[in-house]
């Protein structure tokens, strides 16, 4: 990658951004100490602040250990009471599993679904937490305060439980309905399902629940989100990309990339490094995602016949060019701007003019400027013979390769 990307000392106007960062996340040294009569405006000082040679500094021992120990024992402390409650409920009858129809739940345990509410509070958040700490490392962005800030997740999830319980027996409209004709509402099978599944949801998102239950209160003075701009807007799968399918969308989320819009935005060189995908392969997804974020999910598939497919091809239909086509350019701004706007435009220059200044202002923010110029340094490395094929002469025989 240097000998692509590093085609500038740290003070030249070339320096890719992109390529920086990466070298920024993986080889940050301890900062120099400028000597006597030196100074950070100095030429020398100014050069290469950070020393190479130098090894990042790690976390203390001490931080590891304090931050892990309340994670260990409370998973260790919740594992065991899960496993020892499930071994107790699982009936020896030939039939293991007759606490479903509510033969094992006697007088004695009435508490089983409370304590089953908690154990799947404890499942749902426990495995939430193995999956970030993965992701962590991968990302290489694991600490003592990631493994603090898990081990205070499953506690809030334990906590939501009989909360959540509370809530599905007493507050449901249609399940408070059903659980009055019960005789025993705390032994229905019923009662069971929606708590261990209601509790389980709560474990893998307690901020969700949390924040539910806040908005549902009648706290005076307290500002509450509105509901209809999560109706409003939605998130984009990754899978709108052509290439990307359901398996490589698991391998991107690790890296926190969960829509079009989180993948517009990433450094396709430090997507390159950490994930199995080639360069050109991740460039072409990132301006897709771009093309996506641009126009909208629905237009994006009317524009592959066309022969868009990223905004960069929109960036050279509208560039000046005595070759410009117009009626393609025009097509395309009916696709993005609606065929009204076009049509009411009061001659065909005007419509042209309207159309490229629609794609103009799709091109100036910070994320597409950096691609663009990812793609002419690799253009620059490949040479302008590499752009086109050249034309055959008149009379040559055989097939261009």
């Amino acid at each position: 990658m240097a000998a692509v990307f590093d085609i500038a000392g740290p003070s030249s106007q070339r320096l890719i951004p992109s390529f920086e960062f990466v070298k920024y996340k993986y080889f940050v040294g301890r900062p120099k100490l400028f000597g006597k009569g030196g100074s950070p405006d100095s030429s020398e000082g100014s050069l290469d602040i950070f020393d190479r040679s130098r090894h990042r500094e790690d976390f203390t021992t001490a931080a590891w250990i304090l931050g892990s120990i309340a994670f260990s024992v409370l998973a260790a402390v919740a594992v065991f009471h899960t496993l020892s409650l499930l071994a107790t409920l699982l009936c020896a009858t030939g039939s293991g599993f007759a606490w479903l129809d509510g033969t094992c739940l006697t007088d004695q345990n009435r508490t089983a679904v409370w304590l089953f509410g908690v154990c799947a509070a404890f499942a749902g958040s426990y495995l939430t937490a193995l999956r970030n700490l993965y992701r962590a490392i991968k990302n290489f962005d694991l600490s003592p305060a990631t493994i603090v800030g898990e081990t205070i997740k499953i506690v809030i999830g334990i906590v939501l439980a009989p909360i959540l319980v509370v809530g599905l027996l007493r507050f449901g409209t249609s399940l408070a309905e059903a659980i009055a004709t019960l005789e025993d509402p705390m032994r229905s099978p019923l009662v069971l399902a929606l708590a261990i599944t209601g509790c389980f949801v709560a474990g893998i998102m307690p901020d969700v629940v949390l924040r539910n239950i806040l908005q549902r209160d009648k706290l005076k003075n307290f500002k509450r989100e509105e509901r209809e701009v999560f109706r409003a807007f939605k998130i984009t799968p990754v899978e709108i990309i052509d290439g990307i399918d359901s398996e490589i969308r698991v391998r991107l989320d690790d890296h926190h990339i969960h829509s079009t819009q989180n993948l517009a935005a990433a450094n396709p060189l430090m997507l390159f490094v950490e994930t199995p995908y080639g360069v050109y392969q991740i460039m072409d997804w990132v301006a897709q995602a771009q093309l996506c974020c641009s126009v909208g999910r629905e237009r994006v598939i009317r524009l592959w016949p066309l022969g868009v497919r990223t905004l960069f091809d929109l960036e050279r239909l509208a560039a000046p060019s005595v070759t410009r086509n117009e009626a393609l350019l025009l097509e395309v701004g009916r696709i993005i701007l609606g065929a009204p706007m076009i049509d009411a435009a009061a001659d065909r220059q005007a419509a042209v003019d309207l159309v490229v200044a629609s794609i103009e202002l799709r091109l100036d923010d910070p994320h597409v400027q950096r691609l663009r110029q990812i793609f002419i340094a690799v253009g620059d490395r490949l040479g302008p013979d590499c752009r086109r094929f050249r034309a055959q002469p008149a009379g040559a025989s055989g097939n261009a390769t």
